[in-house]
């Protein structure tokens, strides 16, 4: 399998090169072409946990209730190409049995080979609540030695991944993933209500530990606030 990232930077893409019976899973919107022998299969069910309980805790978590998987057919190599939703960037993320699992905020998963395993996972009611993320994050891992695989995450604007070696404070709209050797929790930006309201940043997440962070530029949800404050009201 051959996974190439095209125009990176602000409208990313992949375009994943598929041989004969190999599976690609992703989102089920990210699909924007594929070649005539790819036979794709809509599903709740993933690698490592499935069902219509995973694809209700994925829609919580701002993921897509269904997957889409991916295959040639005809004994021939076969491509898809795949796209986020919002404008940004695609970043590829290498998992392996050695290296640690690779948690997702909610919305930043976008596609992974089929080696890769995919699971929800419970981050609490208040950290959910006041991370403004969701109650839900996604763990990607490789269980098994020798099947590697590739993640595909997404963000609006420009993704960074920061090495961490100590602590790391990030603000709740601009986190990507973690990897899951990393503990955090939330907290407010300044020490009193008062002041994190009037700076306007509210709550941030603070890690801790050893391990690697992946953040967004941009915003999504404060583009969406300041954008909809511009828009003509709504008739009918």
């Amino acid at each position: 399998m051959e996974i190439e990232i095209k125009n990176p930077g602000a409208f990313g893409s992949a375009l994943v090169t598929l041989e004969p019976g190999e599976t690609f899973i992703s989102e089920s919107s990210a699909m924007f072409r594929a070649s005539a022998n790819i036979d794709i299969d809509v599903t709740t069910k993933s690698r490592g946990g499935g069902g219509i309980m995973s694809g209700l805790k994925r829609l919580i978590g701002g993921e897509s209730f269904f997957f889409s998987t991916y295959r040639a057919t005809d004994g021939q190599p076969g491509e898809v190409g795949i796209a986020p939703t919002l404008q940004g960037e695609v970043f590829p993320i290498e998992l392996d049995v050695d290296r640690p699992n690779v948690v997702c905020s909610g919305g930043s998963y976008l596609a992974s080979e089929s080696t890769v395993s995919l699971d929800t996972e419970y981050q609490g009611l208040v950290r959910g609540l006041l991370s403004g993320e969701s109650l839900f994050f996604f763990k990607a891992s490789a269980n098994h030695p020798g099947e590697g695989g590739t993640l595909l995450v997404n963000a609006y604007g420009r993704i960074t991944p920061v090495d961490v070696d100590g602590e790391l404070v990030v603000d709740t709209g601009h986190l990507v993933a973690f990897e899951e050797t990393m503990e955090y929790h939330v907290t407010k930006t300044n020490a009193g209500w008062i002041k994190s309201a009037l700076s306007g940043e509210g709550f941030v997440m603070h890690f801790k530990g050893r391990g690697r962070v992946w953040v967004q530029s941009h915003n999504p949800a404060e583009f969406g606030k300041r954008l909809g404050r511009r828009l003509p009201p709504r008739r009918g």
